[in-house]
């Protein structure tokens, strides 16, 4: 007699006990976000993970579409739920079914909205070093902030929020980048120095460089910390954007994506690039910039057709 089927509410729960577990904080709360998103989408009831199917896996798309989720984070949950399916399969818990994901979407969109003009860029930089700031000291000491991520090659905020004193050695930072754990080392100049050392903590018996986080690292009390200083850094950089009156809406992954546009439009290669960032392979570099390669490539049509337009 085949046993009951585990709902896929249970084995997400099962899935986000186990990386809570593992100390594992951003990935638990990815699993704890899709299992109350099929709550919603289910109105409370729970749903045998032996009844999902294609046409199921669609719906939710488009329930999750119709809510208000950009493509990109649909792509998150869907590659949630394949994983809380792989585990039903391993355990018995569920048939395999080839290509079940296959018709959900589970890529990354490209977003060239995400990189700021270089103008935009400039006037940030030169606003950040001015001696008369005119924004205010909270607005202004994030716009620094800011423009040092930009310094230290697209420095992500996380990997910031948590970089050591130990890991500065003079003029060199040298540091593992949370997300993928790829090791990179990185030359300040002569601004970004200043940045720093105007930024540093002046707790000496804190570990960190900068006073984003306070509890030990790989707590879930720091993971907490770092989380509103994410959000927080984020609606200063919005009302940064909003003062200066810049349309592109800025956040804290826009120094990267424009560390990395203004790399590509400087000729600098792809591969060059993807190592300055530390991208886990080029293949993540070409999605920052496959939209500027599509600008590229249009460009190139448009001289062809102009060609024999005469």
């Amino acid at each position: 007699m085949r046993r009951p089927s585990k709902s896929v509410q249970f084995i997400l729960r099962e899935l986000y006990r186990q990386h809570r577990s593992n100390k594992k904080w951003n990935t638990a709360s990815l699993y704890r976000s899709v299992m109350m998103k099929v709550n919603l989408y289910s109105k409370g009831k729970e749903v045998p993970i032996r009844a999902i199917s294609a046409s199921w896996l669609k719906s939710f798309e488009s329930y999750l579409r119709s809510s208000g989720n950009c493509w990109n984070t649909i792509s998150t949950y869907m590659r949630i739920l394949n994983a809380a399916y792989n585990e039903a399969v391993m355990t018995n818990n569920a048939p395999f079914r080839p290509l079940l994901f296959n018709k959900v979407y589970t890529g990354v969109v490209a977003d060239r909205q995400n990189a700021l003009d270089i103008q935009d860029m400039e006037r940030l930089v030169q606003l950040c070093f001015s001696e008369q700031p005119i924004l205010k000291p909270r607005l202004h000491r994030t716009l620094q902030y800011f423009v040092l991520m930009f310094l230290l090659r697209g420095m992500p905020f996380v990997d910031m929020a948590y970089l050591k004193k130990k890991e500065l050695k003079h003029n060199v930072i040298s540091y593992r980048r949370m997300k993928t754990g790829r090791p990179l080392t990185v030359e300040l100049d002569k601004p970004a120095l200043m940045l720093l050392q105007s930024l540093a903590s002046r707790n000496e018996s804190s570990p960190y460089l900068f006073p984003f986080l306070h509890y030990s690292d790989g707590s879930e009390e720091a993971h907490r910390e770092y989380k509103t200083a994410l959000r927080s850094f984020n609606n200063h950089l919005e009302a940064i954007g909003k003062v200066l009156g810049i349309k592109q809406k800025i956040t804290t992954y826009t120094a990267r994506h424009t560390w990395v546009t203004i790399a590509f439009n400087c000729n600098i290669s792809t591969a060059v690039i993807s190592q300055s960032v530390g991208h886990s392979s080029i293949k993540v570099t070409e999605i920052y910039l496959k939209p500027f390669q599509q600008a590229i490539i249009n460009d190139a049509n448009k001289q062809v057709i102009q060609q024999v337009m005469h």
